[in-house]
């Protein structure tokens, strides 16, 4: 182990072949918050690893498979480093906030890179981005359906600089076990910094509504041991998994208006254009709006509370890239 020099992320310092646990204080102007992070140091060189659980404060079951993923890892086997994030959003889990930051109403998977002088979400981005994500060769965002969403399990990536998919990203996401991988354009998403940074960098979606097991989470956390393979940093074989079939997304299908939502068509269903995927009712029970498909594709996620606002997303529909 002599020769390799320790890791710093904050006030935590790994030495080679050890794993150090603690919370990093992050400034965000008028408020601070306590960022749980495990940095695992392996005793041979190699690639870092960076993971995140918690994005969003409201999506548990990475926070729980994140935190199995690194108390399974033994540094005296590994070939580099692995830094996580366990919560990186601690206000809004605390306050089991869906989707944004309470500090100011943000999304923070809309807010990378984000910025120093920015408001509390932008901030977290930025401290984020600097000390986790822009320090990896590899990064894996770690999500579900938030408290109000279902979902059908999938992978997402989104392009680098070039407008293309690095395979590397591709390999990655192939790793876990999930229906589909979604090309995905989100600005200000975690994986779309990444990649524009030219970070292999792929999400995880498994799971939701508030709730987690024990299967939705070893999807994430044997993923993520495919992907420690797939660097180099973890020991085994690299064994070649079929690609997963490619999708793009096609349309979000939103609220017009206010009302209860009786969603008709379950998450991972091929639809048609034209389909209902539910109705919106008044408080009297009458049909106020029947929500219908406006594309053909698969409905990946959607809302799966009973109380719609104007302007939610009620479904979001992916279809399969030509030619794959």
């Amino acid at each position: 182990m002599t020769g390799i020099a320790p890791y710093a992320l904050g006030d935590l310092l790994a030495v080679a072949g050890s794993q150090a646990r603690g919370n990093c204080t992050v400034s965000l102007g008028a408020a601070a918050v306590s960022l749980p992070v495990a940095v695992t140091h392996g005793s041979a060189p190699g690639p870092v690893l960076a993971v995140t659980a918690g994005i969003h404060g409201g999506e548990y079951v990475p926070i729980v498979a994140v935190r199995q993923f690194i108390r399974d890892l033994d540094p005296t086997r590994m070939h580099g480093t692995i830094v996580a994030c366990l919560q990186s959003s601690p206000v809004a889990f605390r306050e089991r906030s869906a989707f944004v930051n309470p500090l100011d109403g943000q999304n923070l998977n809309r807010s990378f890179p984000g910025g120093a002088h920015g408001g509390p979400t932008a901030r977290l981005a930025a401290w984020l981005w600097e000390n986790v994500l822009a320090r990896a060769d590899y990064y894996v965002d770690c999500h579900c359906g938030d408290l109000p969403e279902t979902l059908d399990p999938f992978t997402s990536v989104s392009p680098g600089a070039d407008g293309a998919i690095s395979k590397q990203a591709r390999a990655m996401a192939d790793c876990f076990d999930v229906a589909r991988l979604i090309v995905n354009h989100t600005a200000g998403s975690s994986i779309s910094a990444a990649a524009a940074a030219g970070i292999p960098a792929v999400l995880v979606e498994a799971g939701g509504e508030g709730r987690w097991s024990r299967a939705e989470a070893d999807v994430h956390r044997t993923g993520l041991r495919r992907v420690a393979a797939l660097a180099g940093i973890l020991p085994g074989e690299r064994a070649t998994r079929p690609p997963l079939p490619l999708f793009e997304d096609a349309a979000d299908v939103v609220s017009g208006r206010s009302g209860l939502w009786f969603p008709e068509i379950p998450a991972g269903t091929f639809v048609t254009s034209g389909t209902r995927l539910g109705r919106l009712e008044d408080a009297f029970g009458d049909n106020v709006q029947d929500i219908l498909a406006p594309q053909a594709g698969v409905v990946c996620y959607g809302l799966s509370s009973l109380a719609a606002t104007e302007g939610d997303l009620l479904a979001s529909i992916a279809r399969p890239v030509p030619d794959h």
